[in-house]
């Protein structure tokens, strides 16, 4: 089993060995050493998932960080859909899915999400123009069919959470984000802009204040600008929310 490296889940089920959506910020695909680990992993991912029928104390499981789980590919391949099925019978743990591609999940795999009864429907959103996504997540479905699908999910009373994750200076706006989904999603997560990317990565122009590399100083201003004004909308809501520990170290107290 796949131990997660984030702090709010336990463990991690990559499904594709690829990832076809190119999202400029990618730690994942854009560090050498990291792109071939995961390029080469051997497991089975549904035999890897039959292991979790047999713990008994609760995981929580995120499919997946590293690849998404709902490439083109799945449509035919439904390798996603059968590590589901198999996750459907092990209800002692929480299932978290995270995809680019929600619209696909929602309408193929709602019926195991809904049989499991703690399983999440997730998405990630960098910013709410679409234009500006096209740019730096340039073969992902746009921002607003992500948001449609977990609208639909959520209508069917599907859990459904939100990763607004990496905030990007003058770009995320993460408190015009919240507001604009607060209605639909049960549960949040804000993450930062990490090191690899934020000191090596050339974003595109997509507006005039983007620099050609951004500063810890940079980001720090950015962040305590804007995260507790999403924090405070998040409160009023009474919605659940989680601040990831890179995130943490910009805001202080």
């Amino acid at each position: 089993m796949v131990k997660s490296y984030v702090d709010y889940a336990t463990d991690n089920i990559t499904v594709y060995r690829f990832c076809e959506f190119n999202c400029i910020y990618c730690w994942a695909w854009r560090i050498p050493l990291f792109s071939s680990r995961i390029s080469r992993g051997k497991y089975n991912p549904i035999e890897e998932t039959m292991k979790y029928l047999r713990i008994k104390e609760k995981r929580t499981i995120v499919i997946s960080f590293t690849s998404d789980p709902y490439p083109f590919k799945e449509t035919v391949a439904k390798i996603t859909r059968r590590v589901l099925e198999v996750l459907s019978k092990a209800k002692q743990h929480r299932i978290l899915i995270l995809t680019k591609n929600p619209v696909a999940a929602a309408i193929r795999d709602i019926d195991i999400m809904l049989s499991h009864g703690d399983m999440w429907l997730g998405t990630t959103i960098t910013t709410l123009d679409d234009d500006v996504a096209e740019k730096i997540e340039t073969h992902a479905p746009l921002p607003y069919m992500r948001i449609s699908a977990l609208k639909f999910a959520h209508r069917k009373d599907v859990k459904t959470w939100l990763s607004i994750e990496p905030i990007i200076p003058y770009v995320t706006l993460p408190e015009e984000i919240v507001e604009q989904t607060i209605d639909f999603i049960d549960w949040y997560v804000l993450g930062s802009f990490n090191y690899y990317n934020y000191s090596r990565i050339k974003l595109p122009k997509v507006n005039r204040y983007i620099p050609d590399k951004f500063t810890r100083r940079e980001l720090a201003t950015w962040y305590n600008l804007h995260i507790p004004k999403a924090i405070r909308l998040l409160k009023e809501y009474n919605k659940p929310f989680y601040i990831k520990k890179e995130l943490k170290k910009y805001l202080g107290d």
